[in-house]
């Protein structure tokens, strides 16, 4: 896993934080923004990593069907 690449954990981790920062009513509308962009970048990290592993998990289970 290279340095830039981050842990789905570690993704659904910042995703919970930012919530809780919004939710909190702390940012501005210039951080804000910036916090959405992040958002958008995490979510869909999690959804091609979850894709990912779902075609893993598929393509494991197709080969021990046919053992």
């Amino acid at each position: 896993m290279s340095k830039n690449q981050v842990t789905y954990s570690e993704s659904l981790k910042e995703l919970e934080t930012l919530i809780q920062q919004v939710e909190s009513g702390e940012p501005g509308i210039d951080e804000l923004a910036g916090m959405v962009k992040r958002a958008t970048e995490l979510i869909k990290s999690c959804q091609e990593k979850l894709r990912s592993t779902e075609a893993d998990l598929n393509e494991f289970l197709n080969a021990t069907d046919h053992d």
